[in-house]
């Protein structure tokens, strides 16, 4: 492509303009205008059979149009929560129009108008809602606050699954408020950390916001946090149960996920009849409560073949019947463990196998950390269940697993 500059000179210079300025006269001279003038004064009718149906924040108002072909977009006016006006539009291909951000549950005024080509408005139709609670201030009120591992632990519900954003506070030990965590959920049910405490005694706190840039009040919970400690690897061991899947494919055991390294992984062999759900077990050698684990991806195959996406983590402080009883290839086991999780490994940007961005890549290198099931008592065997890899092979691999929480040592 040639890119046309300002320092040309002399007859090519005024050959060129000349050409552009014939283009431009002729092209101005054929061109017709397509669709109605914008140029009458004429109002249109106004819309008609009007129902206000409130919403969570806001509401949808229906109507009907009139029969006429100089019609533009329907034009809403309203008062938002803080009291300034606001308008909204909705094209002529949809019958309705919707409000939203609204704070506080009170009778809200609108008006609607049909605007023309011409920008001439209809007479007003002019109208009152209710809206119902905004779903940001709905979540606020099941926020639960707990003392947790070097930490405290939030939990809520947002039944509407709005996106929404969780801001973390603690106290500062200079006793300064510090935001530490914005964190973003759509989840029905979900729940977030914030670590790195020591057991002194503090203030934590928690605030929403919602699309619209609206925010809650700040909950806030006094809490010592609990000790926490990365369980000592070297304790770890194999706790082969029938039916787990114990191949191996190129010398890389199931002991490669404790051995510190995050480049030597473990490898099933995908030529085992072996199929999904499949289950391995790991012997903590230790009775402990249990925090949280970190688990890391084989990282040359990122979110792709057969790192885990799916998977149940079940734990257990005994066995209950010998590790080669056909009991552990029934789902009879279930009922005697507790499930501490069911996990999903989660690519931030959403992108198919084979496209990671490289927020992908730096929050696979970190590690993804899964919340444990808390107030469960102690715990020495974990049972995983994986039911889906990336790309829904019969093999697992991965690289690297941390346990976190107190297992009575200092």
């Amino acid at each position: 492509m040639k890119i046309f500059r300002n320092d040309l000179q002399g007859p090519v210079l005024r050959k060129l303009k000349t050409a552009v300025l014939l283009v431009i006269f002729f092209s101005a001279c054929k061109e017709e205008p397509i669709g109605q003038r914008p140029n009458d004064k004429k109002a249109p009718a106004s819309v008609t059979d009007i129902k206000a149906e409130p919403t969570a924040g806001g509401a949808v108002i229906s109507y009907n149009l009139p029969n006429e072909n100089d019609i533009s977009y329907v034009l809403c006016e309203y008062t938002s929560s803080s009291g300034e006006k606001k308008v909204t539009r909705s094209s002529i291909y949809q019958n309705f129009i919707t409000i939203e951000g609204l704070v506080q549950v009170k009778p809200t005024d609108f008006s609607l108008f049909l605007v023309d080509h011409s920008e001439n408005k209809s007479q007003p139709f002019k109208g009152s809602f209710l809206p119902k609670e905004p779903n940001f201030k709905a979540v606020f009120e099941t926020i639960e606050m707990e003392a947790d591992f070097s930490g405290v632990l939030f939990k809520w519900k947002n039944e509407n699954k709005d996106l929404l954003g969780f801001f973390l506070y603690a106290l500062s030990d200079e006793g300064k408020w510090e935001e530490k965590s914005l964190t973003f959920s759509s989840k029905p049910i979900d729940k977030r950390s914030l670590r790195g405490f020591d057991t002194k005694n503090r203030k934590f706190g928690i605030q929403i916001m919602d699309r619209f840039g609206n925010k809650t009040d700040t909950l806030i919970l006094e809490a010592t946090p609990l000790f926490e400690k990365i369980f000592d690897k070297k304790k770890f061991k194999d706790g082969y149960l029938l039916g787990d899947n114990n191949s191996i494919n190129g010398g890389r055991p199931l002991a490669n996920v404790w051995d510190g390294n995050v480049n030597v992984i473990w490898h099933t062999d995908a030529t085992k009849p072996f199929i999904m759900p499949e289950t391995f077990t790991i012997d903590l050698g230790v009775n402990a409560l249990l925090s949280r684990l970190v688990l890391w991806n084989r990282l040359d195959y990122s979110y792709a073949q057969h790192n885990p996406r799916y998977f149940e983590v079940w734990g257990s402080n005994s066995m209950s019947h010998d590790r080669l009883d056909p009991y552990w290839q029934t789902q009879d086991w279930k009922n005697e463990w507790t499930l501490l999780g069911d996990f999903e490994e989660v690519k931030p940007s959403g992108l198919p196998v084979g496209q990671s961005t490289n927020e992908d890549k730096a929050v696979e290198q970190a590690g993804f950390e899964y919340i444990l099931e808390p107030g469960v008592g102690k715990m020495r065997y974990l049972r995983f269940v994986i039911k889906e890899t990336w790309q829904k092979t019969n093999a697992i691999h991965f690289a690297e697993l941390s346990i976190f929480g107190d297992d009575g040592t200092r």
